[in-house]
């Protein structure tokens, strides 16, 4: 029970933030503060039935996919340019098609769908290594730990590495034991906090004019320039 109260709670003032600074946000800090809203209301209703002793894995088999969408628009504002950026917009729709044949094919709407959560954690992890080498070719930035995309990308980074062990195992252990399932849960869970308070941590460090995403001029960038 504690760990919904302290999930939910920074779900909240995340999307606290998010509606206050809205307006003065770039593309990429709205799309992620539309995600945490579908997040919310959709693992607050998964929440209640979880309490009323309901299957809710249906639930998440909307929300995977939905999330995997918003989440790659996201690193597509935050990513400069080049090949990469045609990749991301091409894996949505590709994922979308995958997801939806799997669900067909292997693995029902009712049950745990650990290949559609795999895929999607590969993906995830490969945008945020893509970031990473931006920035630190690049040159992007000069005070990393204040840009909200870096902590947005390291959220996602950890949180897609270890939920990559966690739900390759869950499906099994569903099948195998109750009670070490219940065990995996809790590094999720871990997980999940983690991944709020990176992102809470984005959003308090949002300005009116946020950096680190393609439509706005890197510090770095702007620096030589005038020293030029």
């Amino acid at each position: 029970m504690w760990d919904v109260y302290i999930y939910f709670s920074l779900l909240l003032l995340s999307l606290i933030f998010w509606i206050i600074r809205f307006k003065h946000l770039q593309a990429g800090l709205r799309i992620l503060g539309l995600t945490l809203l579908i997040n919310c209301i959709m693992e607050g209703y998964a929440a209640y039935l979880m309490f009323h002793m309901t299957n809710n894995l249906y639930l998440y088999n909307i929300l995977i996919p939905v999330q995997y969408a918003l989440y790659a628009l996201v690193f597509y504002t935050g990513l400069v340019g080049g090949k990469e950026i045609r990749l991301i917009l091409l894996s949505i729709p590709l994922y979308l098609v995958v997801t939806l044949l799997i669900i067909l094919h292997l693995q029902t709407f009712s049950e745990f769908n650990s290949y559609t959560r795999l895929m999607k954690d590969v993906l995830i992890a490969c945008w945020a290594l893509l970031y990473y080498r931006e920035v630190f070719t690049g040159l992007r930035v000069i005070r990393l730990h204040k840009e909200p995309m870096f902590w947005i990308s390291t959220g996602l980074f950890f949180y897609s590495l270890g939920s990559f062990f966690s739900d390759g195992f869950m499906d099994y252990l569903l099948g195998l034991s109750y009670k070490m399932a219940h065990m995996l849960y809790y590094i999720n869970v871990f997980l999940g906090l983690l991944l709020n308070v990176t992102f809470l941590i984005a959003f308090m460090f949002s300005k009116n004019h946020s950096r680190g995403f393609r439509d706005e001029p890197y510090a770095f960038n702007s620096a030589i320039t005038k020293d030029a």
